[in-house]
């Protein structure tokens, strides 16, 4: 702030110099100096005059000389006028650079941002109490105060371009948010910061595998496969992959990056339950396709009794949605939510698909979560919604075609339907 009013004061000063310059600069020409060059072209001409009567060539000289006279008196300067003008240019001038700053500012204040340039320094100096709002009271945080955090962390971004744990942090924000190029851009400066840091690693691969490009999508692929190779037993990894492989609807290999994962969270039971979850998912969309999928208890080692997949499936939040559309040729990037209907703002779940065929159904649990510790099945009321966008962006737009939101609260049949209509 302080720097744009020190470069807003520079230019006022700039402009009333190059007004004030002009205005009070001296003529090179002054009265003075013009009388005495006309007195010496005078003198000169009566010179030569002279030489030319004396040679014969000129008769009656004096005529010649009267008609110099007059002309001469004609071309005198008046020295009171001059007094007077240059009494009166100081208030010229004064006059002039008051109401240059006086227009300046007034433009300003009549057609510049002076009051959102204010509440964005204000946002910035809470950065540190939306930052403890969002990360240990996220069920009390308003829409507003995750858009102000957003803001704060990206200000925050822009003056410490080298801290690549706060990209990462704005990166994981973003996903939360859906916002998928938002996200890309800062796991992108996080990873060229510190290309060797897991959690940053896979955060990038993540925003790759979003992408709708075959080649970053490929790129994501590799990142992990050579994590993989390096650090065989990370979870973190392993979760990413199990993501990258459910995005793909590779139920199989996202069942496999599952299994590996559950001899590595022996003493955390709420990750394995999860994990769990998430296989019988998987195997259930396997299933319905007519194939077959391995059981849980195949890989899981962890110390407490498993669960025989036979028995009552576990509850993961898994919510069926039916959607449809009175225009049946609708195109577009379809995004389908999942949100707490009362505490934290930002979506549970998102899935996207280009130009769906209606009517069209799919499924939403634990497995789409966008952050680990904000799962569906956690909340006892859900709000699901769908948006049809003309293009990857996820941010409201006008020509975004919005469906009805459905309330699922606990003990609801977890089924709903969804509709288009302009």
């Amino acid at each position: 702030m302080l720097l744009f009013w020190i470069v807003s004061i520079l230019l006022v000063i700039v402009a009333a110099l190059a007004f004030v310059i002009p205005v009070t600069g001296e003529s090179k020409l002054t009265g003075g100096t013009r009388d005495q060059l006309n007195k010496d072209l005078y003198k000169s001409r009566v010179s030569e005059l002279a030489d030319d009567e004396d040679q014969g060539l000129l008769d009656n000289s004096e005529e010649f000389i009267d008609e110099m006279q007059r002309g001469l008196l004609d071309d005198v300067v008046d020295e009171k006028a001059v007094a007077v003008n240059k009494a009166n240019s100081p208030l010229i001038w004064i006059s002039g650079l008051v109401f240059l700053v006086v227009f300046s500012v007034s433009v300003y204040l009549t057609l510049g941002a002076s009051a959102k340039v204010s509440d964005w320094q204000d946002v910035y100096a809470r950065l540190p109490e939306l930052t403890n709002r969002v990360m240990n009271e996220g069920d009390k945080v308003t829409d507003q105060e995750i858009a102000d955090f957003k803001l704060a962390l990206s200000t925050k971004m822009m003056a410490e371009p080298d801290n690549e744990f706060g990209w990462l942090l704005l990166g994981r924000l973003n996903v939360a948010l859906g916002d998928s190029n938002a996200a890309f851009i800062a796991m992108e400066r996080a990873y060229k910061l510190a290309p060797l840091n897991t959690s940053i690693v896979t955060g990038y691969a993540q925003a790759l595998m979003l992408s709708d490009d075959p080649a970053q999508n490929n790129l994501a692929r590799k990142i992990l496969m050579e994590l993989k190779q390096d650090k065989p037993d990370d979870i973190e990894v392993l979760s990413t992959s199990a993501f990258m492989a459910l995005e793909n609807q590779d139920y199989l290999g996202a069942i496999e990056q599952w299994q590996r994962m559950l001899p590595l969270l022996a003493g955390q039971p709420d990750r394995i339950e999860m994990i769990q979850g998430s296989i019988e998912y998987a195997r259930k969309q396997i299933e319905a396709k007519g194939g077959s999928a391995p059981a849980i208890a195949e890989t899981a080692t962890d110390n407490r009794p498993v669960a025989a997949v036979t028995e009552a499936p576990m509850d993961n939040g898994q919510v069926t949605i039916t959607i449809t559309a009175d225009q049946a040729e609708l195109k577009g990037y379809l995004y389908v939510y999942v949100q707490a209907a009362a505490g934290p703002k930002a979506p549970l779940a998102v899935k996207r698909i280009m130009d769906p065929t209606f009517p069209l159904t799919i499924s939403l649990s634990d497995s789409d979560a966008m952050m680990a510790q904000m799962k569906m099945s956690q909340f006892p009321s859900i709000k699901v919604s769908a948006k049809l966008s003309q293009d990857a962006d996820v941010t409201t737009k006008e020509d975004d075609i919005n469906s009805n939101i459905v309330i699922v609260n606990e003990g609801d049949a977890r089924s709903v339907t969804l509709n288009f209509s302009r």
